[in-house]
């Protein structure tokens, strides 16, 4: 599995480079000398709990994983499963974050999960029932920050809005399509059999039956979803909500990075509104990590709050935590779980 990803390794490693050379020589408001001053000065607590922030976005993605895989393999026969949800959080943000649209991190958690010995229909059921609550916990999220304070969206520059608007209707049509299938699977299927099959008449789609047989194993795994929902509504709840505050953990850092460089609690709602704003349109392109969108729109944001002296200095701390300090973390946890459970196998073996 590692070795495949190896490409998108190297291409996320050159994708940073670039992202980091943008935001320090082709943004104005840039200043090394004033980043070393106001890290200097900063608040200590503040940047300790951002830290903490960045753990917990880890760690909630872990928890609504646990709670998933407990719902889902209550019923299985023999050995009662053991869940290291925060091997497969790890290993979903990491590979998320070095490959395109985050296809390479449902991947990843299900190779971890097979690996304790959770079946990978299993898997594949509970990986799409938490990619429906995180992405509605998302378009929640995003909703919030834009009625926190609108006049920062309408602030902002054209380009920045368009990928803002993109990333909000790519989310929401993922969490329509899940509804549909809930309601409406005839329909779905109706009109993803109709494109595939207008695709290979046009030779813009090869492969049409293996296409149309990945459909239906699609809506096989959200209907079975759908009836885990329907069933097991007190625990779907609990999964949102863990979804929803590895969210608010991860828009928290911006947050708190902010405070520790001075900033004032009166404007504590743009700056959450920005962060939010920022999450949902990091979905605009197929980008890995959003890179490059996700600098763009933070310092489009954090330019518009008044005592923000440098957008570009406290997006690269903000940033530096929360997406490649967490990078960081993840694949250590990602490798000792890797070798946490081969100590399991072995022993379970024996």
């Amino acid at each position: 599995m590692f070795k495949k990803k190896i490409p998108w390794m190297i291409l996320f490693i050159v994708l940073m480079v670039l992202s980091i050379w943008a935001v320090v020589s082709r943004s104005g408001s840039y200043s090394p000398a004033l980043l070393k001053e106001t890290i200097r000065n900063s608040n200590p607590f503040w940047l300790i709990v951002a830290v903490l922030g960045m753990f917990c976005n880890i760690l909630f993605e872990g928890l609504a994983m646990n709670v998933l895989v407990k719902t889902l393999t209550k019923d299985n026969p023999g050995e009662k499963i053991r869940s290291h949800g925060t091997i497969y959080s790890a290993a979903d943000i990491y590979f998320s974050a070095i490959t395109p649209s985050a296809s390479g991190g449902q991947p990843a958690s299900a190779f971890f999960m097979s690996r304790d010995g959770i079946p990978m229909a299993q898997s594949a059921v509970i990986l799409v029932t938490n990619m429906f609550l995180y992405t509605v916990a998302l378009v929640v999220l995003g909703l919030i920050g834009f009625l926190i304070a609108p006049s920062v969206f309408f602030g902002m520059a054209p380009l920045a809005k368009v990928f803002i608007l993109l990333g909000f209707i790519f989310l929401v049509g993922l969490s329509v399509i899940f509804v549909l299938v809930l309601k409406k699977e005839q329909w779905v299927k109706h009109l993803a059999v109709t494109a595939i099959s207008l695709g290979a008449k046009l030779r813009v789609i090869r492969h049409k039956q293996a296409k149309l047989d990945k459909v239906d194993r699609a809506i096989a795994q959200y209907k079975a979803c759908a009836g885990i929902i329907n069933e097991e509504k007190g625990a779907m709840f609990v999964a949102f909500l863990f979804n929803f505050l590895q969210r608010v953990a991860l828009l928290s850092t911006t947050v708190l990075v902010y405070l520790a460089f001075g900033g004032s609690f009166k404007n504590l709602g743009d700056v959450i509104s920005v962060q939010a704003l920022v999450l949902v349109g990091v979905y605009s392109l197929p980008i890995p990590g959003g890179m490059g969108v996700a600098d763009y729109l933070l310092i489009e944001g954090l330019s518009k709050i008044p005592d923000v002296a440098s957008p570009a200095n406290l997006e690269l701390i903000s940033r530096g935590i929360s997406f490649y300090c967490c990078l960081t973390l993840s694949i250590v946890i990602v490798i000792a779980g890797y070798f946490y459970q081969n100590h399991l196998m072995k022993k379970k073996a024996n």
